[in-house]
């Protein structure tokens, strides 16, 4: 693609660009180079090195001091365009699919997940992944960068997906990571504490996640109207040209549902919407896990699928990696991995667990370094309400001492001592798996489908479903 016909105010229709890149250890020769101004990098200082490596142009936030042999356009407004730019060079992905945003605290991969798994011709982008069920590649962020956005879309594009359903993160609507994605459908999952250390407080998070339902291009909202965010959100799209679908517990949702029991392998009820009823036997644990499916099932009604056909596809899910995944081996006690890292995510997954299963519930957590500290007292304060005991470990520490982190999630504790503290990860799972009795459940909480611990800069591989299959003889 020539220069001018991707970038905005540029008349030299000689420069051709081969690629667009961010970083400029991965440029080569003919790409665009955008400097743009990180949390812990700048851009600018790197120009030379792209240069270096080949690159055609730069497209730079600010003036860059020297003279160079290729052209540099400077664009204050860089990161809020360069999802529209990256748009534009892989030819509209976005416009050519039915986009599914899913936002929220907790919640966000499962429904994303669970849509990819119930529509057809669906592929899935965020934390777990991006590709097709069942054959994602490693995703490095819940939603990646401007340009990988839209080069991933483009590659689904390419394998034949009519749609996709994709995981928006706070911080990304922050940075405009998908200013440039013609999404669809917005949903909403719920809001608790989460990335406080980010956004500077829960207003501003909550102001993060509402800018999903800005979007000029969407045609439908599914919303979470049991979440007093939710009941708002509706409110405040009044009027606009879109519908609305609403799901939870009150008969007055589009998609509500009753739970008649729950088993040691699921979830039996029925669903009520305005398409019809329908019996559903899941096989998830959790009233949390019903709103997700309910949140996916609310996208397919809307897009026309029957009732009929969802409820059958419903039986048999797909595992979703790390989200209460479940080991069992008689004679052993039952193990759940889940990725849940704040005070709410984890507070549900011991309810469900509790729900679902007798005996004991033994919870092992950390919390991560370098983010939010106010979250871990809270956490160290729902497992000591929820849990039989508990075993502090390291989640990933990053640059932080696992010890300081580990004290912090102990006052939250209060005078419960039904605690140990075992800084290393291995150690505290192979801990907790012995202390347990066969009708005891380990719950092994904050990482679930990450195979490495990031400890002082480092990334040491540590899977916490690799550790757990050895630990119970599932693999050698």
């Amino acid at each position: 693609m020539r220069l001018n016909e991707l970038l905005d105010n540029v008349n030299d229709n000689r420069v051709q660009v081969g690629g667009i890149c961010i970083d400029s250890r991965k440029i080569t020769p003919g790409d665009l180079f955008v400097a743009l101004r990180g949390t812990n990098f700048d851009g600018h200082d790197f120009v030379d090195e792209a240069l270096r490596r080949g690159a055609a142009a730069v497209c730079s936030e600010r003036q860059i001091a020297g003279s160079f042999d290729v052209p540099i356009v400077v664009d204050p407004s860089l990161p809020l365009k360069l999802s529209t730019i990256a748009g534009r060079f892989y030819a509209e992905p976005s416009a050519n699919m039915f986009c599914i945003g899913v936002t929220g605290t907790n919640g966000k991969t499962s429904i994303a997940h669970h849509c990819a798994a119930l529509m057809e011709h669906t592929g899935f982008m965020g934390t777990i992944g991006w590709g097709l069920i069942g054959n994602l590649h490693p995703s490095l962020l819940t939603t990646e960068d401007a340009v990988t956005v839209q080069q991933r879309l483009r590659c689904l594009c390419l394998m034949k997906q009519q749609s996709v359903a994709m995981e928006v993160s706070s911080h990304a609507l922050d940075q405009n990571r998908v200013a440039g994605v013609s999404f669809d459908v917005a949903v909403f999952s719920n809001l608790s504490r989460d990335h406080i250390d980010y956004h500077g407080g829960f207003g501003q998070y909550a102001l993060a996640k509402r800018r999903l339902f800005d979007f000029c291009s969407l045609t439908a909202a599914v919303i979470n109207t049991d979440e007093p965010f939710g009941r708002e959100l509706v409110s405040q799209l009044r009027g606009r040209d879109l519908t609305c679908v609403t799901y939870g517990t009150t008969k007055e949702a589009d998609v509500s549902w009753v739970v008649d029991k729950y088993t040691r392998d699921g979830v039996v009820g029925k669903w009520h919407t305005k398409w019809g009823e329908s019996d559903f036997d899941l096989p998830l644990f959790g009233d949390f896990s019903v709103a997700n499916v309910a949140a996916a099932l609310g996208v397919a009604l809307h897009r026309g699928y029957p009732l009929s056909e969802i409820t059958t596809l419903l039986k048999r899910l797909p595992y979703i990696p790390g989200r209460m995944e479940t080991y069992r081996i008689d004679g052993k006690p039952a193990v759940v991995v889940d990725y849940a890292h704040t005070p709410e995510a984890l507070r549900l997954a011991l309810s469900a667990i509790r729900t679902h299963m007798d005996g004991r519930l033994i919870c092992v957590f950390g919390c991560g370094g370098d983010r939010d500290q106010g979250k871990r007292s809270m956490m160290g304060t729902v497992v000591a309400d929820q849990a039989d005991m508990a075993i502090v470990t390291a989640d990933n520490p990053r640059s932080e001492k696992v010890d300081f982190i580990n004290r912090q999630i102990v006052e939250g504790f209060g005078n419960w001592d039904a605690y140990r503290v075992i800084p290393d990860r291995g150690s505290a799972v192979h801990e907790a798996l012995k202390s347990a009795s066969t009708d005891d459940v380990v719950l092994i909480a904050g990482k679930g489908h990450e195979d490495a611990q990031e400890i002082n800069g480092k990334k040491n591989v540590f899977d916490d479903r690799d550790f757990v299959k050895k630990l119970l003889g599932l693999t050698d």
